[in-house]
């Protein structure tokens, strides 16, 4: 470190957060490629996107979702969630029907070519991070929500509303350079 024109030893300490700040970047730059690596065999595989895929997969899971309820399954603001579902079923991926009682309500159903698509699904249909989160204990996820949370905190370019985005919206594209 050069302060003042003369050049200083970096302290343990500042020298063992710097090794931690760097590691832990490297392990952001790990979940990153790993997510961006998923959603391309996702579109090469299945012809969709991820989010695209894990909508298809709760409709498997829970024929008949109503579009609020799959926007929390999804956690995604329900005007994406809406997004989606126009896209699949215009793919006549997906297909929408209206209830008796109340012709409000439009309930969510896979279509055959849907099923298909499930069928090519690779092991982790809700996404790599999805899966992974999963896999975790609560104290795991605790600990894990109480740092991204202090991080957050540190960070100054934020929008909250990128909470309720999917990762397929989020342009994740190769690493030109460090970041």
């Amino acid at each position: 470190m050069n302060v003042g024109g003369t050049r200083r030893m970096l302290t343990h300490d500042e020298a063992h957060h710097d090794e931690l700040a760097s590691s832990t970047l490297k392990n952001f730059r790990i979940i990153f490629n790993s997510v961006r690596k998923h959603l391309s065999q996702i579109e090469a595989l299945c012809g969709v996107s991820s989010s695209q895929l894990w909508v298809l997969w709760e409709l498997h899971k829970s024929p008949g979702l109503r579009v609020t309820e799959l926007a929390g399954k999804l956690s995604i603001h329900q005007s994406t969630a809406s997004n989606l579902i126009e896209k699949l079923v215009k793919k006549s991926l997906i297909s929408k029907k209206r209830e008796d009682q109340d012709q409000r309500v439009v309930r969510l159903y896979l279509t055959q070519a849907g099923m298909e698509v499930i069928l090519k699904a690779p092991g982790s249909p809700r996404g790599v991070l999805r899966d992974a989160l999963d896999h975790l204990s609560i104290q795991d996820l605790l600990s894990l929500q109480q740092s991204l949370e202090c991080l957050i905190g540190k960070i100054r370019l934020k929008d909250e509303a990128d909470a309720l985005m999917p990762l397929t919206d989020i342009q994740l594209s190769p690493p030109e350079h460090a970041g």
